[in-house]
């Protein structure tokens, strides 16, 4: 059975600051809830985080926060479920030698796979949720695409940013759209171009 997948994709969009504003909140913003601890760490282990910060100009604290973080965030939100990772090429090839029929049967099982996640790890199945728990989860550690989104007065616009394919990019779409639907959202607008994704609605 087809089930979620890894997949490598990075930046591109016109709001920088979106990315910024993450960014500091991974790195510093959360200095007002932290405690401080000692660790003991293997020797090759401490090497690659000091690689990883001098290639970020980081610290080498902000490095490991950042990685506990991801490490916690995929074990909390989607190792509940059996989990694949496989090369980009494969799964592209996969997607793109898909049949029309099959292509969209396998699409739409989007909502069967969020609610059992909802169920296991024991958050609702609503818009918020999904966004902080699933969207967010897939754009910032899992290369399914990258994700941002604003919402007012309960009017929501999501992004989805991809750069694999134009039919992964179709994929997503469908996935996505299932899922919205799934929770009884009516999509006011919907916008697929090659590698962009963007739905809008209001929460009713």
């Amino acid at each position: 059975m087809f089930t979620e997948k890894t997949y490598a994709s990075f930046y591109r969009y016109e709001i920088f600051s979106w990315n910024t504003a993450l960014f500091e909140m991974e790195t510093t913003g959360m200095a007002p809830n932290t405690n401080r601890i000692t660790l003991r760490l293997p020797k090759d282990t401490l090497e690659a985080l000091k690689k990883e910060a001098d290639k970020k100009d980081l610290p080498i604290s902000s490095i490991a926060v950042r990685t506990l973080v991801k490490s916690v965030s995929y074990e909390k939100h989607l190792k509940s479920m059996p989990t694949l990772i496989i090369p980009q090429a494969l799964f592209t090839e996969i997607i793109d030698n898909m049949d029309q029929t099959t292509f969209e049967k396998v699409a739409k099982i989007g909502p069967t796979i969020v609610k059992r996640l909802c169920t296991l790890s024991h958050w609702k199945y609503d818009i918020d949720s999904v966004i902080e728990n699933y969207f967010t989860t897939l754009g910032k550690y899992y290369g399914w695409f990258q994700f941002h989104h604003r919402s007012d007065h309960g009017k929501y616009r999501l992004v989805f940013e991809t750069r694999t394919s134009k039919k992964w990019t179709k994929f997503l779409s469908i996935y996505i759209r299932s899922i919205l639907e799934s929770m009884k959202i009516h999509i006011d607008e919907q916008s697929v171009e090659d590698d962009l994704i963007i739905f809008e609605f209001v929460k009713r």
